[in-house]
């Protein structure tokens, strides 16, 4: 089997940067709902980001959940893993990029993972979304992940995994916000592997002028994943969002694993630094 090259995906990394600069921001436009029938001209109309939700919840990526929205960012994260026999350590870079009003890809290049034995580059994953519906509360859109096996072998499955995927954004009033995400797993060996269910709700408590505690968000997400083979999977992940100065956020947040804790991990804690530009 062909194993992507590292070099291969770096080079299209930075070639998807360079691209970007070249985009235009539609700065002089407002932003209007979403209409169907002008799918095809809003597939090629610059993004505009659209405004809070009535009740001022902000369209914001939190962890460990999944977006019904666009978001323009780079991130910059660390998890750390704790299981029964080692611990496994992460360290990613995240590039979110919406292309025009209905396309959005994100870019995920794991430039450190470590399971105390081993340490290596880490799978890469592309996603791409296109927006279906969007509105001042509401946002849903469609896509799929794709993730390559440039890790090493003792780290990684050597697998092309294939994760088509539906995500809901909503706020619901007085600054909460609800999102859910539904998911398939399909790997290029098995098939279809898994199926996943996300859930989460947070409220964002004040304004994005009071750094470094501005647009201070609390939320809780949970995680389902009912296996093709295996045991039934959920956790639990209670986190925090906040604007530091500017457009800089830090995220912070714990997994636990409710079901199925003994064969997995006992706990992983997930830290972020996010830009928006």
């Amino acid at each position: 089997m062909y194993k992507i090259n590292i070099k291969e995906l770096l080079f299209f990394w930075f070639f998807l940067v360079f691209s970007m600069l070249a985009v235009k921001d539609a700065v002089s436009q407002d932003w209007s709902p979403l209409q169907s029938n002008k799918f095809l001209q809003e597939l090629i109309s610059p993004w505009i980001a659209p405004p809070n939700g009535s009740s001022g919840a902000p369209r914001q990526g939190w962890l460990n959940t999944v977006d019904g929205f666009f978001t323009r960012e780079v991130h910059l994260g660390y998890d750390w893993t704790e299981t029964d026999g080692s611990n496994f350590q992460r360290g990613f870079a995240r590039l979110n990029y919406p292309w025009t009003q209905r396309f959005w890809t994100g870019l995920e290049v794991p430039f450190v993972v470590s399971d105390g034995d081993n340490t290596s580059f880490g799978d890469i994953t592309l996603t791409t979304q296109v927006m279906i519906y969007e509105t001042r509360n509401i946002s849903f859109n469609i896509g799929s992940g794709f993730t390559f096996p440039t890790s090493d072998d003792e780290i990684g499955g050597d697998l092309y995994v294939f994760t088509p995927q539906a995500n809901l954004w909503t706020d619901i009033g007085a600054g909460f916000s609800f999102r859910a995400g539904f998911s398939g797993i399909f790997d290029n060996e098995d098939g279809y592997d898994a199926f996943r269910v996300n859930t989460a709700i947070g409220q964002t408590i004040t304004s994005a002028e009071n750094t470094p505690f501005g647009e201070f968000t609390y939320y809780l997400s949970g995680n389902l994943v009912e296996p093709d083979e295996g045991d039934t999977f959920l956790s639990l992940t209670p986190g925090v969002r906040s604007r530091l100065y500017g457009n800089l956020f830090l995220l912070l947040g714990i997994e636990i694993p409710v079901i199925n804790r003994s064969s997995t991990f006992d706990q992983r804690l997930i830290g972020q630094f996010v830009f928006g530009f």
